[in-house]
């Protein structure tokens, strides 16, 4: 049975990770999207077999349908999202931020911990990092 994903956010990357999901992760499905703007959740959702758009993150991240969570909404619902995801106990990969202020950081850390398990990952794309770029491209064991 794969893993049922929903994904919350349809801007660019929830749409790249809806799209990445459907098309070149073996194991897994996009089963629910939420999106504040609820027309382009069913957009998108209609371009996956088999998902659905919800009417907001709430009932998506409470949906007995949905197995984990990815989070590509706007920087400010983060840490409320990341957080429901914990209670709920599924998974989460959400992108960066984690959460706009170090405290609300320091909170989802405590919860994660206080679960007892790790669910918690955050998207980090480092290739626009300008420290990340300068580095060699060639392994130097491929020399």
């Amino acid at each position: 049975m794969p893993i049922r994903i929903g994904v919350i956010g349809t801007g660019i990357m929830g749409t790249d990770h809806v799209a990445t999901i459907t098309t070149a992760v073996s194991g897994a499905e996009v089963c629910c999207i939420a999106d504040i703007d609820a027309r382009r959740a069913e957009v998108i959702a209609s371009r996956v077999p088999g998902a659905k758009a919800l009417s907001s993150a709430e009932s998506l991240i409470e949906s007995p349908d949905v197995d984990s969570v990815i989070i590509a909404s706007s920087d400010a619902t983060h840490a409320k999202y990341v957080t429901a995801c914990i209670a709920a106990r599924k998974p989460v990969l959400c992108e960066k931020p984690l959460a706009p202020t170090v405290p609300e950081c320091e909170e989802i850390l405590r919860l994660e911990e206080a679960a007892g398990t790790r669910m918690v990952q955050v998207g980090f794309m480092r290739r626009f990092d300008p420290g990340y770029a300068e580095l060699p491209k060639e392994s130097p064991l491929e020399k």
